[in-house]
């Protein structure tokens, strides 16, 4: 039997970095985009549609393992932006998993979901979600959605809370919650492969100033190869000095719009 696996989101910055190591480990990979697709490696196989399109996403997603759930709109907007984009987009994409008998969803989260947590503040895998913004929140709904289709329909559901990611580094704010695209794949493919019901880990790499105790994820077999350490030096002087960006974990998602207690230090 072919191993089908379907990626939304496929012509996207992240899902593009994805794809080489996806198209290796499956039959087919069936790419999903609102934007023209260019086929990039063997056995794919592109799709240029809407998520709004349900009837069309159920008959993309027949025969598939897996879904890759990178779609969406990725970075804070008003309601109006992102709720056809994050909110609606994730509910038909879990319906037409749930209804093609797919047997798990990897989805990107984000370090925003949690992104109003101080940086002093190490957080576990059982850390409540805290947005920092719009954005931040319809990451947690998905979050909840992915839950409620384990507890109640048993799709199993594998949350990645991203950091940065990029090649390297590029602010002091990265050398915590950096991660290397690599790694970032290792991630995706433990999600596709491990044992689970349904989990949300860090996607971040081996950094010694991580705000995250990756606990679960290292459980899971991720080991990162990758490390922001080697660019202290350079980094760590370069911040925002806005006190707001630099108390909470969020950066600047955490400080647009704030209206909170005045913060008069920055922490490291």
């Amino acid at each position: 039997m072919r191993e089908v696996i379907v990626l939304t989101g496929a012509a996207g910055r992240l899902a593009r970095q994805l794809r080489p190591s996806l198209a290796a480990s499956c039959d087919e990979l069936r790419l999903i985009d609102q934007a023209p697709i260019e086929i990039e490696h063997p056995g794919e196989a592109a799709f240029q549609l809407d998520l709004g399109d349900s009837a069309q996403l159920f008959e993309v997603m027949r025969k598939a393992v897996a879904v890759v759930h990178f779609a969406g709109y990725p970075r804070e907007a008003a309601w109006d932006v992102l709720l056809p984009a994050n909110i609606v987009g994730a509910i038909n994409v879990w319906e037409a998993a749930r209804l093609a008998n797919v047997a798990r969803v990897v989805y990107a989260s984000s370090n925003h979901a949690v992104g109003m947590y101080p940086r002093h503040e190490t957080l576990t895998n059982d850390a409540l979600p805290l947005p920092d913004s719009r954005y931040g929140l319809t990451k947690v709904f998905m979050e909840s959605l992915a839950s409620l289709y384990w507890t109640k329909h048993g799709l199993r559901g594998f949350g990645i809370r991203i950091g940065h990611c990029a090649f390297q580094p590029a602010d002091a704010r990265m050398l915590s919650h950096w991660i290397h695209p690599e790694d970032l794949a290792s991630l995706v493919q433990i999600g596709l492969r491990a044992d689970y019901g349904n989990e949300w880990v860090y996607g971040v790499s081996a950094n010694r100033r991580s705000w995250w105790n990756d606990a679960r994820a290292t459980a899971l077999g991720y080991r990162p190869v990758h490390s922001a350490d080697g660019f202290i030096a350079e980094l760590e002087g370069k911040v925002t000095g806005n006190p707001v960006a630099e108390h909470f974990q969020g950066g600047s998602f955490s400080a647009a719009e704030y209206t909170g207690p005045a913060l008069a230090s920055v922490a490291r």
